[in-house]
């Protein structure tokens, strides 16, 4: 099971507990695994339909700088996540400037797909899963014809920073958008023709206003009104010309056309995340604000038809600082989703904060989100965590974490921590 990692602090302080694995069930050369301290960003899915989570990352130089790297497919192969770029997503191995990646089947053929976000004139990409032949599984290949060449007026090319997927027509397939870091590009609308062929279709769908971005750093397509038409949430972490930093909603009209644009949150934003961690079937959200993270509860539809919030603030000193990407799971499956936040700020060098998890507290709706660590380190809340993510690498049922620092990738398998806890305190460790 590799190396056992105790708590640092009384046993009675913890609530989550994990087992370091990375030396035994992360196989790869160091400088796409252990030792890689390149910016990365996370996404998980069974990829091959065989059962088990694999993982696909995307890296780059770190922060605002030019620099691509090649990515990287982690197959899960009986709960050891295995590089196999090179044999199953050979374009993978091109360096590109790739800042986030999503998995999404744009064609309806039931495989998911890689989408990835470019920036430093990098274009985005579809890599396209190629399904079985004769019962084995063929892997991606990045077609180009997917997605046009988006270049403005001035001639630059990409620069985005967040990627939101989701059907904003109401085909039933997966629409793209873009959110423009610091470019005259700005954000784009992908629309899908239903078989997995996009066309920019920003002008004709949204105002010059909506898609405008000095640092719009991410982006969802998700319904936020429970009018079964998916809305768009963008954080504008810079505001644009003339305002404060805002997360917006775009609201979609029913046929595909956005048109409202809400300012909902105007302090510090920098991410952005929807759940319904209320469980009352209205999306909420979470905010990572540069000064205290928050959290908006969705309460409803004003008479225009667009959500209103209420806000708290998270407990807990670990939130009161810059943070990044933020993923939700059941952790501790108490039945309330809870949070994590990396702690690197896209824009901004600094490896010395820490991963947060928060958890969910209380019985739905009536949920309240803090730290119970209250700052303090384990070793599954590393400092300086570029992404996190949160699946079930071994099929045992407990979420075990995959973690991208400034120094590597760890690998953390989740146990049950009455168990870890009985044997920390009787020394009866076999249950681990």
């Amino acid at each position: 099971m590799g190396l056992l990692v105790l708590p640092t602090v009384a046993v009675a302080d913890d609530w989550l507990a994990y087992i370091d694995v990375t030396s035994t069930r992360l196989v790869a050369d160091a400088s796409v695994g252990v030792s890689d301290f390149e910016e990365k960003d996370v996404v998980s899915g069974d990829v091959d339909r065989d059962g088990d989570i694999d993982i696909v990352v995307v890296r780059k130089v770190p922060v605002t700088n030019p620099g691509g790297k090649r990515n990287v497919l982690f197959m899960n192969e009986d709960g050891v996540l295995v590089d196999r770029t090179s044999t199953l997503a050979p374009d993978f191995l091109d360096e590109t400037d790739d800042r986030e990646v999503e998995l999404a089947d744009v064609d309806g053929d039931g495989w998911l797909d890689i989408i990835t976000a470019g920036t430093f004139e990098e274009q985005p990409r579809i890599l396209m899963n190629l399904g079985e032949d004769g019962g084995i599984w063929q892997g991606f290949d990045y077609e180009p014809s997917r997605l046009p060449v988006l270049v403005s007026g001035s001639g630059n090319g990409p620069k985005f920073c967040g990627l939101g997927v989701g059907d904003v027509t109401g085909n039933d397939r997966p629409d793209l958008y873009f959110t423009d870091y610091d470019n005259d590009l700005e954000d784009r609308l992908l629309i899908n023709d239903g078989n997995g062929f996009f066309t920019d279709e920003t002008a004709a769908r949204l105002t010059t206003a909506m898609t405008t971005s000095t640092f719009g750093v991410d982006a969802d397509i998700v319904d936020m009104n429970g009018d079964l038409a998916n809305d768009i949430v963008k954080d504008n972490a810079s505001g644009t010309i003339g305002s404060n930093p805002e997360v917006w909603i775009l609201y979609n009209d029913g046929t595909g056309n956005f048109d409202f644009r809400d300012v909902i949150y105007d302090d510090a934003p920098y991410m952005v995340a929807p759940a319904d961690f209320t469980q009352d079937g209205r999306l909420d959200l979470m905010i990572v604000d540069d000064a205290q993270d928050s959290y908006l509860i969705n309460t409803g539809n004003d008479a225009q038809g667009h959500a209103e919030f209420t806000t708290q603030l998270v407990g807990g000193p670990a939130t009161q600082f810059f943070g990044g990407n933020v993923k939700f799971a059941d952790l501790d499956d108490n039945g309330v989703l809870d949070a994590m936040v990396a702690d690197v700020d896209t824009d901004v060098f600094g490896c010395d904060r820490k991963l947060v998890m928060l958890q969910g507290q209380g019985v739905p709706p009536n949920v309240s989100y803090a730290d119970p660590l209250l700052g303090a380190l384990r070793p599954w809340t590393p400092q300086g965590t570029y992404d996190v993510e949160a699946f079930d690498l071994d099929g045992d049922e407990f979420l075990d974490l995959w973690i991208g620092t400034c120094t590597g990738v760890k690998l953390f398998l989740g146990v049950d921590f009455t168990l870890f806890r009985d044997g920390f305190e009787t020394g009866d460790t076999s249950a681990w």
